[in-house]
């Protein structure tokens, strides 16, 4: 089914009914309005409307300001449409919840805590019992390479053990989807490319469902089933782009295939045509 046919107003209740049952998010028709000082509303997000399936990895690629982030609020329930909706395993999103864990750019660790305090938060939070919750907290610090930095507070690790402690923090509490807002971002080249690997490897442990904000096409194309290309603002959805590639993904192999490489091209003409139009 095509873009024009999903955010069709005519569209048959039976296929939209199809649609939810086979996605795990269902993200239909939302558009998100801001109000502005000079009593203007700024239209964001317009007539978004994308089925992710469970397991699967999608990229959300875009220029600035095309609301790739709000929308990620929006799924996470941090954010409230002006107009649409999201269902979650077909039940609307009315707010955040343990379902669906968040992993922002920012580190957003607590600078009094431990590493392993830090991962072990939210577990404390829902009661559960301590032992339990070192004992998870552990296992994923050994996943995200940490393992002997449990008595570190976050002033004392660099940029990308900080976000692997926040990574960890968050798959702590054992969240069905993963959103992930420009998560490398902030991190060298190096740094990134090793987190991107350990991204992929934890993911292919559980396939948790991912929804991955990103400002790079070779990082999409590098993880994703489906990149989501999203016009400047206000922000639509331009086009989507299976990437069948092989996984595991083996960067080095991929370099070298020339599927991963006309990908790469191709989107970044795209995202140039969209900066393009903007000057």
């Amino acid at each position: 089914m095509s873009q024009a046919e999903l955010t069709s107003p005519r569209i048959a209740a039976e296929e939209r009914n199809a649609l939810r049952q086979s996605s795990m998010i269902s993200i239909e028709r939302v558009s998100k309005y801001f109000d502005t000082r000079r009593d203007k509303r700024h239209l964001a997000l317009s007539e978004i409307t994308l089925p992710v399936t469970r397991g699967e990895f999608v990229s959300i690629l875009g220029p600035s300001g095309c609301g790739k982030s709000t929308l990620l609020y929006i799924v996470g329930g941090f954010v409230q449409p002006s107009s649409g909706q999201v269902l979650v395993n077909d039940r609307p999103v009315e707010g955040p919840g343990p379902d669906r864990g968040p992993v922002f750019q920012e580190f957003a660790l607590f600078p009094w805590k431990t590493v392993l305090g830090n991962v072990t938060y939210g577990l404390d939070q829902r009661g559960v019992p301590k032992a339990e919750a070192v004992a998870r907290a552990r296992a994923l610090l050994a996943m995200v390479s940490l393992s002997g930095y449990e008595n570190f507070y976050p002033k004392e690790l660099s940029g990308g053990m900080k976000q692997r402690v926040a990574i960890a923090r968050t798959l702590a509490y054992k969240p069905n989807i993963l959103l992930m807002d420009e998560p490398f971002g902030a991190l060298d080249a190096q740094t990134r490319t090793r987190l991107q690997n350990d991204l992929l490897k934890i993911w292919d442990e559980d396939r948790k469902t991912v929804l991955f904000v990103t400002h790079s096409v070779e990082e999409a194309v590098f993880l994703s089933d489906r990149v989501v290309m999203m016009s400047r603002s206000p922000g639509r959805i331009q086009d989507i782009i299976d990437i069948d590639l092989p996984r595991p993904r083996d960067r080095a192999s991929l370099l070298l295939d020339r599927r991963y490489q006309d990908y790469v091209v191709n989107i970044e003409r795209m995202m140039d045509a969209q900066t393009g139009d903007h000057s």
